[in-house]
């Protein structure tokens, strides 16, 4: 009698790359590990307050650094215009964004 088996392995997201600076930044996987601290810190995140940016940087360059280990802030900061870092951190949480929207309308509101 066969088992089953979860070949997680098999679940490859589609690849995402960042050209900057010389450097191919490989941000295809986004570590659990990041989007469990995104969930827990949604409310700073969304505040705009001050903390909520260097916290929005310092997620951006955890998942940065599997492809990139000597990838931190400061070199993003210094090798991006405003505008270039804003893209980046756009693209970066583009998956993350898209679940977010794809789970919330597939929610069901009381009294539907």
């Amino acid at each position: 009698m066969e088992g089953k088996i979860l070949d997680l392995d098999k679940l490859v997201p589609e690849k995402r790359i960042i050209r900057l600076a010389g450097k191919e930044i490989d941000v295809s996987k986004i570590p659990s590990r990041v989007t469990l601290e995104i969930a827990q810190k949604a409310d700073v995140l969304k505040s705009g307050s001050e903390e909520s940016f260097p916290l929005l940087l310092e997620l951006v360059v955890q998942i940065c650094k599997p492809s990139q280990p000597d990838i931190n802030a400061d070199w993003l900061v210094d090798n991006t215009s405003l505008d270039q870092l804003i893209a980046l951190i756009e693209f970066v949480l583009e998956p993350l964004k898209e679940r977010a929207a794809k789970n919330k309308k597939n929610e069901v509101s009381p009294g539907q």
